[in-house]
C-alpha cells in the first residue's frame, strides 16, 4: 500500500510518501514541502527516492495549487516516486482540532468535514488550512481514500477536573470552553520511541513526554492514558514557545485592553511576538540565541528550561511518580545544554542525566541518555509524526475494506 501524509498549515504544506510492503516495516520513499502558499515566490523542496533534491520557486495561489505541485514531483518522469498518481491509495491528513467528537483517526467523510468546519472557530489558524488540504487532495486524487488523524485525539481520556477551566459551567456547555490539548500525534511517537528504547510497553509506565519544537507541549501519560496536557483550549497555553507566550495571568489581557489594545492586537502579541522572540528581542530560533552572548538571549533560554522543568515536576505529582522522561522535537533533539538544564532541577525525582552520553547523542537516533543508576529513564526520542499518521491511515483503510468485504 502506498500512502501519502499531508500536514497543511496556513501558508505551507508538508508531505511524505510511504510504501507499506506486505508483512514488512513501512518504508519512507519521498518527502516534499511547499512554503509561502499564496505568494508569488512560493518555494518547493523535494527529496526524491534516490536522495537527490529539487528546489524551485513559483506563484502558488492556494493549497490546491500547492498539492498539485507536490504531486507533480511524486509522479515526475525522472525524479518521481510513483509511476502514476493512481498508485497513491490513501492520504492521511493531520487535523489539529477534532473538538469533543473525534477521538480516533477516521475517514474524511462529508459528515466529518462538516463537523470540522463547525470546529473551525476553536482553531482558526489550523483547521481551515487542514480542511483546504483535505479538499485539495480529494480533488487531485479522486480515487485515494482520505483519512483524518487528530492532534487532539489522544487527550480525550482527560478527566473533567483536568479539562475544565474554573469558569461558569455554561461556558463549557454552551461554548465548549475547555482544555483540549494538542501535539497528540507527536506524543504517541514519543511514547512509542520510549517503548522501543526501554523494551517495555507504555501500559507499564508513567511517562512525561516533552515535545520541544517551535511549538512546545508537555504531556503526562500514565499507563498508556493521557492524564494531563499543557496546551489548552488553544495551543497558546502551557510552555513558553518560539513566539507564543504560554501560561499567562488573564488579568494581563484585561489590563492591556484597558490600555487600548484591540483583540486583534492581543492575538498578534500573544501568538506571534512573545515567547523566545519576545523575551530575547532577537530571534525565535534557539540556535540564534545560543550563539548570542547577551543577557536577553540567556534569559529566554533560562525561562524555557524553567517552564519545562516546572511542568515535569507537576506531572510527576499528578501521576504519583515518574518512570520515564522523554524529550523530542527539534529543540530537544539538537540541544544537549537545554536537556541538561531541564533535567538538573529534577534530581530530587531520581533523574540523573549521563553527561557524556547526553553531549554525544545523535539527534537522529532514539536512545537512553540517563545513567544506569537513574530512577527515571531519560529517553532522547527521534520523533516521527508522519509515520504515526501513515500507520493510522493504513489501519483505517484496512478496516474500511474489511467492513465492506
Amino acid at each position: 500500500m502506498t500512502i501519502l501524509t499531508l500536514n497543511s498549515g496556513s501558508s505551507s504544506l508538508k508531505a511524505q510518501l510511504y510504501d507499506f510492503p506486505a508483512d514488512q516495516p513501512p518504508r519512507p520513499v519521498a518527502r516534499a514541502a511547499v512554503e509561502r502558499i499564496g505568494a508569488e515566490n512560493a518555494g518547493l523542496s523535494y527529496i526524491a527516492p534516490d536522495g537527490s533534491r529539487v528546489a524551485d520557486e513559483r506563484a502558488v495561489g492556494d493549497h490546491l495549487a500547492g498539492v498539485h505541485w507536490v504531486l507533480a514531483q511524486l509522479a515526475h518522469p525522472t525524479h518521481g516516486a510513483v509511476a502514476s498518481l493512481a498508485d497513491i491509495e490513501a492520504v492521511g491528513h493531520r487535523v489539529v482540532h477534532g473538538g469533543e467528537e473525534f477521538s480516533g483517526s477516521l475517514p474524511a467523510t462529508p459528515a466529518v468535514i462538516d463537523a470540522l468546519e463547525a470546529h473551525a472557530h476553536l482553531a482558526p489558524l489550523h483547521n481551515p488550512p487542514n480542511l483546504a488540504g483535505i479538499r485539495a487532495c480529494a480533488e487531485a486524487l479522486p480515487d485515494a481514500r482520505q483519512v483524518c488523524i487528530f492532534d487532539t485525539g489522544l487527550h480525550h481520556s482527560l478527566d473533567p477536573e483536568v479539562y475544565l477551566y474554573v469558569l461558569p459551567y455554561e461556558l463549557y456547555t454552551q461554548h465548549k470552553v475547555r482544555r483540549y490539548g494538542f501535539h497528540g500525534i507527536a506524543m504517541r511517537s514519543l511514547a512509542e520511541q520510549a517503548e522501543l528504547v526501554l523494551g517495555r510497553p507504555r501500559e507499564e509506565l508513567r511517562l512525561v513526554n516533552l515535545m520541544l519544537g517551535s511549538g512546545t507541549t508537555a504531556n503526562a501519560l500514565a499507563y498508556g492514558r493521557s492524564v494531563a496536557i499543557s496546551t489548552g483550549l488553544t495551543p497558546l497555553e502551557g510552555l513558553i514557545q518560539s513566539t507564543r507566550c504560554g501560561d499567562l495571568d488573564p488579568g494581563i489581557v484585561l489590563y492591556l485592553l484597558r490600555r487600548g489594545y484591540t483583540p486583534a492586537q492581543l492575538a498578534q502579541l500573544f501568538n506571534r511576538r512573545s515567547g523566545l522572540l519576545g523575551i530575547s528581542g532577537l530571534s525565535l530560533d534557539v540556535r540564534d540565541l545560543k550563539e548570542n552572548d547577551g543577557p536577553a538571549a540567556r534569559l529566554a533560554l533560562d525561562l524555557l528550561a524553567y517552564s519545562v522543568s516546572r511542568y515535569v515536576g507537576a506531572y510527576a505529582a499528578d501521576m504519583a511518580g515518574l518512570d520515564v522522561l522523554t524529550l523530542g522535537g527539534g529543540i530537544a533533539q539538537h540541544n544537549p545544554d537545554l536537556r541538561a538544564a531541564v533535567c538538573t532541577p529534577l534530581r530530587h525525582l531520581g533523574v540523573e542525566l549521563d553527561a557524556a552520553t547526553n553531549d554525544q547523542a545523535d539527534p537522529r537516533v532514539s536512545q537512553l541518555i540517563s545513567t544506569p543508576e537513574s530512577r527515571v529513564a531519560v529517553v532522547l526520542a527521534a520523533v516521527d509524526e508522519e509515520l504515526v499518521m501513515a500507520r493510522d491511515t493504513r489501519d483505517v483503510v484496512r478496516a474500511q475494506a474489511e467492513a465492506t468485504s
